[in-house]
């Protein structure tokens, strides 16, 4: 590609990042471009975001807000501080603590399945074949 070309794309690929219409931007829980942006900051390889991921992300988004909002709702006191805030927030928060530690399980049950099985060979070893036993 020229480097012509390369601009081409390049513009089209920003104008399709406002690719989404105003009436729809207005039902949306945030701005579009801002969803984007830090979906772009993310992505450590260039990739083409599609529009049908740009408005599921702003979607996923606006969703968990909710879900925190009533989660705060159900406090009794009228000042809402940043301690309500992380208790409500504390389940998306874990995921990847919870991720961390599955992951740190799997490695000490594949550590305990290798043992055993290094066991199993030791043991098979010492015991005399059956060949062995029927002569």
């Amino acid at each position: 590609m020229t480097g012509e070309e390369l601009e081409a794309q390049k513009k089209q690929e920003e104008a399709n990042e406002d690719d989404v219409s105003e009436e729809e931007d207005e039902r949306l829980p945030f701005a579009n471009a801002r969803i984007v942006r830090i979906l772009k900051a993310n992505l450590k390889r260039e990739h083409q975001v599609k529009r049908d991921v740009k408005l599921a992300a702003n979607k996923l988004v606006g969703e968990i807000l909710s879900d925190i909002s009533q989660s705060m709702d159900q406090e009794e006191y009228f000042t809402l501080s940043i301690e309500h805030f992380n208790k409500a927030a504390r389940k998306y928060k874990e995921i990847a603590l919870t991720q961390k530690r599955i992951r740190r399980i799997q490695k000490v049950l594949e550590k305990q399945r290798a043992e055993l099985d290094e066991i199993v060979t030791e043991i098979e070893l010492d015991l005399p074949s059956d060949h062995a036993t029927q002569q």
